[in-house]
Order: structure tokens, then sequence, then C-alpha cells
């Protein structure tokens, strides 16, 4: 509310009823007349009488000319529409916050007014009297200045009531002007409003003007009522919110990145603690020493605390060797780190590197899976969000490879462009060397690890390799045993040993040592130098122990005596010694075991054959044959008769 009205009619008067008025309009007209209002003036305001400019024309008189009971009625009217009006506290604030500056500044000056009122009446002053003073020095004060004031009291009594019981650090929240611009929309037919929502907001991306255009046709057809175009756009942007447009023109994964991205704090943690690996593709063409002309791909080691890059290797695809040399190459020279963070590449995730722990897998893994590298040496494994950069801290370093090390001079006319449209005028016409691109490459991260001036959080103008130096003073790192070494610089592989010599197949490569062949035919894990497969390999159970190291078993050729004599000496050697130590195992020959045997007793003699094989019941037989005392015989052919004969129911 703006405050209370300055100018009435003559029927507006009457019909107010205000005390000392008449209360018609003949009889208002009447006093107006004989106490001569038209003529009457102010020094501040200069005439107190108008013609009236809305419907119907006529004059209308300033509220100063009314009595002051009539006055003071007016501004209880208004007060008690005030605190109708008046929002809760939040809801005062609230609409502060989204005003313009212009209009908090209004605020500020009728807080500014209400205070010098109050100062004059804490003096002794009338408010009323108070209200006038005040009026007439602020539009004194703003003619000199050459600005247009056209403050009255009733005004003022008003912005009294827009604040009655409101504490004073809440007055220039209900004091804001509540003027909120224009809110009349221009018609537009809803179909066509919905038409051109249909047009605008789809992933084609079309122009506000092309948009335009097809809607004045279809209106045209249907005969709708359809604003200009920039009054479309105006709509467009107020009812349609941003993140919706962003959407439905860019799709969902600008929509993901709309969201602000969450800002690590690297001040708690220390070097070595949580390194970052990834791989980079390098717009470069290099010449491999087979031949093979390709961009290469690097996989790098960074420290998170510091920035600094640990190791990176080369290759023209990124699998998990590359990984698990880089890694080496990393806890051989700084010693080992506590979580390592990587994308779910399928180099990350294979089983070798991060078999045993959690993570998104890719394809089917045997239910034997090994313990990985990671497991091994009880480092943790984090998996950062799939093609999301910001998750990975090293891609910002990739941005200054991409720019100062692959666009320097060393690469002119090898370099290829970011993408198929920025291909240079002098692109494929020459390949650089690997072995200089690996040179150049390992300069260059020399160079940007030792740069002073870096600004990022932490940094203070140090470089990389002061930041980490400094991280690590007084903290011994943890450094790797040549067996954990081993681990790290070793390819794995699942196989099964041969069930007749127990050797493993790795690569199309025999491995096979007597070590191998005392061993209980098992799936093993076999560690090799993918590079070097001439050199022994090293056979771990699938729970990580330590079982055999065999020798590779070169393959022979059919022309070649040599390498058959070679191998028959071999066998006949392996015979030898397992026979040396098989004797030296069983300390009895054959014949000493018989001659112990022989010494055993002879067994007892079987028992007589029974001379009765069945009996005979009609013989008579005497007792005196069976060794049995007269008359036991008798009895006893009896008691069998007296039974048949109950058995068979005779007699």
């Amino acid at each position: 509310m703006a405050g209370a009205q300055d100018w009435f009619s003559a029927a507006e008067l009457a019909a107010l009823g205000l005390p000392g008025l008449p209360t018609t309009k003949r009889g208002m007209q009447l006093q107006i007349d004989r106490e001569g209002w038209e003529a009457r003036t102010c020094d501040l305001r200069g005439a107190l009488a108008r013609k009236r400019k809305a419907r119907g024309g006529g004059v209308e008189y300033h509220v100063s000319l009314l009595p002051e009971a009539a006055r003071a009625k007016l501004m209880f009217a208004a007060h008690g529409r005030a605190q109708a009006e008046r929002p809760d506290r939040e809801g005062a604030w609230l609409r502060w916050e989204r005003l313009p500056a212009g209009m908090k500044a209004q605020a500020y000056h009728r807080l500014d007014v209400i205070g010098q009122v109050e100062a004059l009446v804490r003096h002794g002053m009338r408010k009323t009297a108070a209200v006038d003073e005040v009026v007439r020095q602020t539009v004194r004060e703003a003619r000199l200045r050459g600005e247009h004031e056209s403050l009255c009291s009733s005004t003022v009594h008003g912005w009294f009531a827009l604040i009655a019981g409101v504490p004073p650090e809440d007055r220039c929240a209900y004091l804001a002007p509540a003027y909120q611009g224009r809110t009349a929309k221009a018609a537009c037919a809803d179909e066509g409003w919905e038409l051109y929502k249909g047009l605008y907001l789809t992933q084609s991306k079309p122009t506000h003007a092309a948009c335009f255009r097809r809607l004045e046709r279809k209106a045209a057809e249907m005969g709708w009522a359809v604003p200009s175009a920039k009054t479309l756009q105006r709509r467009m942007d107020a009812e349609v919110p941003p993140a919706a447009q962003t959407l439905f023109r860019y799709g969902p994964e600008a929509l993901n990145h709309a969201f602000p991205h969450l800002q690590r704090d690297r001040g708690s943690i220390a070097p070595m603690q949580i390194l970052n690996l990834d791989g980079h593709t390098w717009d470069v063409r290099v010449a491999w020493p087979d031949g093979t002309i390709s961009r290469p791909l690097s996989l790098a080691v960074q420290d998170i605390a510091s920035g600094k890059i640990l190791a990176i290797r080369h290759d023209m695809t990124l699998n998990h060797h590359l990984v698990r040399l880089a890694l080496g190459d990393t806890f051989r020279d700084f010693g080992l780190c506590e979580t390592l963070l990587m994308d779910n590449g399928r180099e990350n995730a294979a089983a070798a590197i991060s078999g045993g722990q959690h993570r998104l897998r890719w394809g089917k893994t045997p239910e034997e899976e090994p313990a990985g590298l990671l497991k091994t040496l009880g480092i943790k494994a984090l998996f950062a969000t799939p093609y999301w950069g910001q998750a990975k801290p090293i891609e910002r370093a990739f941005r200054n490879f991409a720019h100062d090390i692959a666009k320097g001079p060393e690469f002119v006319g090898a370099y290829t462009g970011h993408n198929t449209t920025s291909k240079p005028e002098n692109y494929g016409s020459r390949a650089v060397p690997y072995a200089e691109f690996a040179h150049v490459v390992a300069r260059e991260l020399a160079f940007y690890n030792d740069q002073a001036g870096r600004r990022g959080a932490g940094m203070n103008g140090r470089s990389f390799n002061q930041v980490f130096e400094a991280g690590m003073a007084g903290r011994a790192p943890r450094m790797l045993t040549p067996e954990q070494l081993r681990l790290c610089m070793l390819a794995s592989k699942p196989v099964s040993m041969d069930p007749k010599s127990g050797a493993v197949t790795v690569e199309g490569h025999r491995y096979w040592s007597p070590a191998l062949a005392d061993l209980k035919r098992q799936r093993v894990t076999v560690r090799f130098d993918p590079e070097q497969m001439a050199l022994p390999a090293y056979v771990y159970s699938l729970d990580g122990r330590l079982l055999a190291q065999a020798d590779r078993m070169g393959a022979g050729s059919f022309d070649n005596l040599s390498d058959g004599r070679g191998q028959r000496k071999a066998v006949r050697d392996y015979v030898r010694a397992e026979k040396l130590r098989a004797n030296a195992l069983r300390r009895l020959e054959p014949r000493d075991v018989a001659a112990q045997l022989a010494s055993i007793g002879e067994p007892e003699a079987a028992p007589e054959a029974p001379k009765v094989v069945r009996p005979n019941f009609t013989a008579p037989r005497k007792a005196e044959q069976l060794g049995q005392p007269a008359g036991a015989s008798s009895d006893f052919d009896a008691n069998w008769e007296r039974g048949l004969d109950r058995v068979l129911g005779r007699g």
C-alpha cells in the first residue's frame, strides 16, 4: 500500500460521512463554495484544488482542506486497511529480498521521514504538527536540489499506519512500496502458447524467431490471437524455468552439469594419501617401433594433495598392463598410497588390478577371482562417476597436456587437432617417433611439476614439487620390498597346472620347475613380465601365496638335433635327481620288507567239519554214539514228535 488517498471529489467526501462535513453531494458543494476551497493555495503544493483526471471529470480537493476530525478519521481508516493487508514478518522480509535497489531506497527514505517526525514528537511537538513540519521541510529541500517531491501529510500518516505495532528492526520491510510492476499479459490463445512451447522446447534448439514464424502461420489458419515475438520470448523466460529449458533443449547431461559441482578440500589430506589415475589420448600422431602410426594413450598418476604428476606410461591402447606399470613406477619411486581414485574403465576394473574389491565389473568374472594388485598391497580402490571429469582432479592437468605439450614446436606437423573440425592445414604431414615423443613428454612433465607460481588452493605460489616435498617432510614413505615390487611390475593370469607335469602355460609360453612338479595340481596365478617373456615366471596360489618360481621352456626345432639332445639330457638329469631323492625317502628295500614279513608265526589249524549233516528222526540212535547219557535222546525225540503233531494238526 503506497499510502492514504490525498485527493477527493465532493461526492467522495460526502459518501465517507466524515465528522464536520455534510453527507450529501449538494451540501458538500455548498460548504466548498462557502469556504472557497477552489481558491485555496499552499506554499509547498500550490493550488489545493485541481481538475479531476478520472472518468467523469469535475474538481477534486486536497485532504489538507478537511477539518482536523475528518483527517483523523481518514488516517484511522487507512490504518485499519493497512493492518488488514499487512503480511506477517517472514513474508515481509521474503518480499524485501526480492525488491530492486530502487524500491529499497524508497523504503529507507520513508524510514528517515518517520524518524524525523518521531524526533520532533519526543521534543514535545504534536504528531500532526510534526508531520506537517517534516513534510514542509522535505519538499523544500527537494526543490532546492531541483527534484520534484509530491509528499503530503496524509501520505506520512499512512506510513505510520503501515508500521503500527511493528518492531523498529522490521520497519523498513513494511515500508517498502507495494508496487508489483506490470502484471497484465498480452492476449494469447492457450492453443497458440502450447504450440509455441512445443516448438521451442526441443533439442534441435530452434530460435525464437523461427518458432514465432511457424506459430504465425498456424494462428492465421486457426484464427488465434498471438502477441509479438518479444512478448512470447519474455513469457517463455518468465514461465519456463531455466532448468526446464536446459533439459528440453540440451538434454539430461547438460542438466547434470547445470548443478553446481562439489568443491573438495585438499588441505585435509597429505601427499601419497590419495592418488588419482586416469588415461589421456594425445592429439599427436606417433610412429611406434613396429611401424604403426596412431595417437598414443597415456596413463598418468597424480598426487591429489599436491597436484604433482608422479608417473606416466604410454601405449597404443589402455590395458591393465599399463596400469600395473604406471603404479609400479609410482610405488617404486614414492612408496605406497592409501587410496587410489580412478574411473571404471576395463583397464582399471580388470581382475589383475581390482580383483577382490567391489567395483562395476565388465563382462564375466571367474568365481575363483584372484586378489588383484590393489587388494594384495592393501590399497583402497575408489571409482569415480563415469564420464564426469569434475570427479577426477587429473583432468585439469590433461587440459594443460592438450594445450601446452601437444601444441609444442616438437610436434608441428604431427598435431591432429582436438576434433575433426579443428585439424591444422599440415595435418598428417609428420609422425613423431615414439622415443622422441616419450622424451618430450617426460621433459615437459618435469617442467610442469617444477613450475612456480601456482594459484590453486593451498599452493601459495609454490610449485607442485615444493608442495609435495613440504607435505612429505617428516613422514617416512612406505616403500615396497622387492617381492612387493615384483607384484607391481609383473602381469598376472589365472591358469590351470598341467595334470601330468605341473607346467603352466601363459600366452603360448610354458613355464616349469621341479618345485612345480611337487605341487598338487590346481588352479594358480602366474605372474610374468609381458615385455620379457624369457624371464622366469612366479606361480602363486589363488589366495596370493608364492608357490614356486618357474623357468620358461623353449620350443625346439624339428631339424635341430642339439635341441633334442638337450631335451633328453634334461630329462635324464631330472629322472636321476628324482631317483636319488626317492631313494633317500625309502630306507627299506623290497627284500627287507619280505624278510620281516616271513618271520611272522604260522596261522592256527582250521577246526574239523561236523560229522552230522542233518538229523534222522526215524532211525533209532544210541545215546552212547553221541556221547550223551541214556534217556536224553528218547526225551528229545518224544518232544520233537509232539511238536510236529501240533504243527501238522495230527491227533
